[in-house]
């Protein structure tokens, strides 16, 4: 029993009900009809993408089966929209639903589909609200005639797929941090497939459905709609438990029951978990472990009847086992060494939408938790190279994955992520798609975000040289080989892609180069430098060999004409041998791609 969400949330706005909407906003009816079909998509796509993890398909369960959700909207969506109460009413109760079920509010949606419709924002905002109670209705009705649980979250949502593929635009999915619509849609169903695979596992009995067979649990379940007086579909088979008159007594006290029961539970998990913390050595990080979030997402609902009472209690024990324990670091030092590294994460992701993830962290148990959290979101559609170096800080940006969740689907988008430092590059740093500030606003000041800035890199290096130049020159022994290279090699020149000609922003430091060079030749203090040209990874070996060697001629030819005796220099070019950074993001090729000197005895 499947359904098309997108299109059963356009059939139900029909052109009547788009000309009373276009009563209450003044825009003509086919433009609401418009609007409404853009966000539809963008919300199933959110819902999605919130259902790759157990937790997220979890959230999303628990606001399909809120009593604030109206399975019968779809049958009194005209009476509802009536007056400017009702729509105010419904426009706040979808945002509610929908900012619960995501994760996050609906307002760069709203931005992205009023900037592609040219209908104003606070209309477009009203209507997002209004689509999403509908949706959500929508799959409540369908989930309580199917008599659907928890399990068919995920396996409904990725029969969207081809729908999500067909109708979202790409600014909307840039918008829902997914990236863009191709990329999202081609690497979604595996994730999907896991949960849904995960959540089969489980005991049916710990697996909350949509209807009881008790007739007061599931009268209760639809007492917010009956207690309105809405009339029953006539397309609803008269033998669905889900549509008998609600008898509210008896589900009043077994929920008030069922609600302490719970606050038990989450007494008796802390008072272990305090237990534990204070009779092993372990330590447990607190803001890496994901319980705290669940808790949150599913306990809204806890007045509702009490067949939905198991929702909280089974988000509590689902709660995966192994995620929990990767969260037990192993013991360290209180304070790290000046000396140790920071933990790395570094990730760029390919025209499909898979990642590849190369990251340095000091534990076992840190990797674990690492490799365990992309599993749960990307299943197998993701590479991870994954080092342990004992002299290693602590990975705090563990505790933020999810935050970087939404770029690692973004084709061509580059990161690094340094101890507290996150550095974007590819189509991450692309200003138009505002991921800089909006990585800014998800992690807080926790973190330093910027974009890679060749520019910027290039004027800082130069900067670096000619301090360190103004220091050697103060020296007693500014031609001794090793202090001479150590400077010169702080030098930057930025050959364009794939090209041997000499930038004219490498001109002024490379003069100052040779000046020093026939400085130390005229005092008889010559220095016989090797020029070696590095590559990075991109492209074939041999081209790769081939331009590092002309690119060391290029600057050998420069400090020549510049008056640097011949017989001091010579050129070479190892290709992409010897790297000296990563060569995933923008920043790591652009460092991999140096002039370096290298003293030659003769």
């Amino acid at each position: 029993m499947s359904i098309n969400l997108v299109q059963a949330v356009n059939s139900a706005i029909s052109d009547h009900i788009a000309e009373q909407l276009s009563q209450q906003f003044g825009i003509p009816g086919p433009i609401v009809r418009q609007v409404a079909a853009r966000i539809a998509p963008g919300l199933v796509a959110s819902l999605m993408d919130r259902a790759t993890l157990v937790p997220g398909a979890q959230s999303v369960y628990a606001v399909i089966m809120q009593p604030e959700t109206n399975a019968y909207i779809v049958d009194q969506f005209s009476k509802l929209i009536a007056t400017t109460g009702g729509l105010k009413q419904l426009e706040a109760n979808g945002h509610a639903l929908a900012a619960l079920a995501t994760g996050q509010r609906v307002d760069a949606l709203t931005d992205a589909v009023s900037a592609e419709t040219g209908v104003p924002t606070q209309a477009t905002s009203a209507l997002a609200g209004i689509v999403a109670a509908v949706l959500f209705g929508t799959l409540k009705r369908h989930f309580l005639l199917a008599q659907w649980g928890l399990t068919q979250v995920p396996k409904l949502l990725r029969e969207q797929i081809g729908e999500i593929n067909t109708s979202m635009s790409n600014a909307v999915a840039a918008a829902i941090g997914v990236g863009n619509t191709e990329g999202f849609t081609s690497c979604i169903a595996p994730r999907l497939a896991t949960v849904a695979s995960s959540l089969d596992q489980r005991i049916d009995n710990d697996v909350p459905v949509a209807v009881a067979p008790e007739p007061a649990a599931a009268a209760a379940v639809l007492s917010a709609p009956v207690a309105k007086s809405a009339p029953r579909p006539a397309a609803a088979p008269p033998s669905q438990p889900a549509l008998r008159k609600p008898v509210i007594k008896p589900a009043a006290k077994r929920s008030n029951k069922w609600v302490w029961v719970l606050f038990a539970v989450l007494a008796l998990i802390l008072a272990l978990v305090y237990y534990r913390g204070f009779t092993t050595r372990d330590s447990i990080d607190l803001s890496t472990a994901p319980a705290a979030p669940h808790v949150a997402d599913v306990s809204a609902p806890a007045t509702q009847p009490v067949d939905e009472a198991p929702i909280a209690a089974s988000a509590i024990a689902d709660t995966p086992i192994t995620t929990a324990a990767s969260a037990v670091a192993a013991p360290a030092p209180t304070t790290a060494p000046a000396s140790w590294r920071d933990a790395q994460l570094l990730f760029n992701v390919n025209a499909a939408g898979t990642p590849a993830i190369e990251a340095t962290v000091g534990t076992e148990a840190e990797k674990k938790h690492l490799l365990d959290t992309l599993t749960a979101r990307f299943g197998k559609a993701f590479t991870a190279n994954v080092a342990i170096v004992p002299e290693t800080r602590p990975a705090t940006w563990l505790s933020r994955l999810n935050d970087f969740f939404p770029l690692m689907a973004l084709p061509g988008a580059e990161a690094k992520v340094s101890g507290s430092k996150v550095e974007l590059s590819g189509t991450a740093a692309n200003a138009k798609l505002g991921w800089t500030d909006r990585l800014k606003g998800t992690l807080g000041g926790m973190f330093q975000v910027a974009a890679f800035d060749v520019d910027g890199a290039v004027a800082t290096a130069t900067q670096s040289f000619r301090s360190a130049m103004k220091s050697l020159l103060a020296t007693d022994t500014p031609c001794s080989g090793s202090k001479l290279t150590k400077v010169l090699d702080l030098q930057v020149v930025n050959f364009a892609r794939s090209s041997a000609q000499l930038p004219e922003s490498a001109y002024a430091t490379l003069g100052e180069t040779a000046q020093l060079l026939k400085n130390c030749a005229a005092k008889g203090s010559m220095v016989n430098l090797e020029i070696a040209g590095y590559a990075d990874t991109l492209g074939a070996a041999a081209a790769k060999l081939e331009v590092s060697k002309e690119r060391a001629q290029a600057v050998r030819g420069f400090l020549v004409k510049s008056g640097v005796p011949p017989q001091s220099l010579t050129a070479a070019g190892y290709g992409d041998a010897n790297p000296i950074a990563d060569n995933e993001t923008a920043s790591g090729r652009f460092a991999n791609r140096r002039i370096e000197f290298v003293v030659k005895n003769r």
